[in-house]
């Protein structure tokens, strides 16, 4: 157990610093204690919130856990299936790809309700680490100020997996935004907890159907 531990802290710790050096998510890279990582392991979703005031920007996010009954595999694919995204995102209506340069992919999301705000997402694909680095595009429309974070899989004991994620944003300024602030900001930190709730749901058999039309793909193949 003692081992299993000292690997998901390492883990912790490599997410965060690669977020941090980024400027993904300042103060990431603190390990996870030890109540932190007996939650892990009771299927618990581990959260540190944060707020931060950065010239005129508002942030509100943090860093949160979660462990997924799915081998990594199958939470990496869920995460790079831009048309599922309102399966596991928080309230949001639609999302995809407009730019797709391999590593680098451009995403439209726009969220549920009337004033539901609208941007483009620049991902950055480490798919040989399965980490995603995300970032709000400045350069075409968007209804909030900023926005950026990461998400990284990596095997957990069990055949699982540990899904990290860590946000900053500022949804701007308003009634509305002050009203919706708090609900946003809980919500914001629920992702890698709807994201199993996803993957061990519905999208298990999304991702077990892909994985077995691959090997059939690879079995006709070697046959010719």
């Amino acid at each position: 157990m003692m081992f299993v531990r000292t690997g998901i802290v390492a883990f912790v710790v490599a997410a965060g610093a690669l977020a941090f050096s980024s400027g993904a998510l300042a103060g990431a890279d603190d390990a996870l204690g030890p109540l932190e990582l007996a939650r892990l392991e009771r299927g618990e979703l581990v959260q540190r919130t944060a707020t931060e005031q950065r010239g005129n920007l508002r942030l509100m996010g943090g860093s949160s856990w979660q462990v997924i009954d799915a081998a990594p595999e199958v939470v990496w694919s869920a995460l790079l299936d831009t048309p599922h995204y309102p399966r596991f995102l928080p309230q949001l209506a639609d999302a995809r790809v407009v730019q797709d340069g391999g590593q680098t992919r451009t995403v439209f999301m726009q969220h549920a309700g009337v004033l539901g705000p609208s941007y483009y997402l620049t991902l950055r694909i480490d798919a040989a680490r399965r980490y995603i680095s995300f970032r709000m595009d400045d350069r075409r429309p968007h209804e909030i100020r900023a926005a950026w974070g990461f998400y990284a899989v990596r095997p957990y004991p069990g055949e699982r997996s540990l899904l990290a994620y860590g946000v900053k944003a500022d949804i701007g300024d308003g009634m509305v935004s002050a009203v919706l602030r708090s609900s946003t900001h809980e919500w914001m930190m629920k992702v890698p907890w709807m994201v199993k709730r996803f993957v061990e749901g519905s999208g298990r058999f999304i991702y077990a159907k892909q994985a077995r039309a691959a090997r059939d793909r690879a079995l006709a193949a070697a046959r010719r």
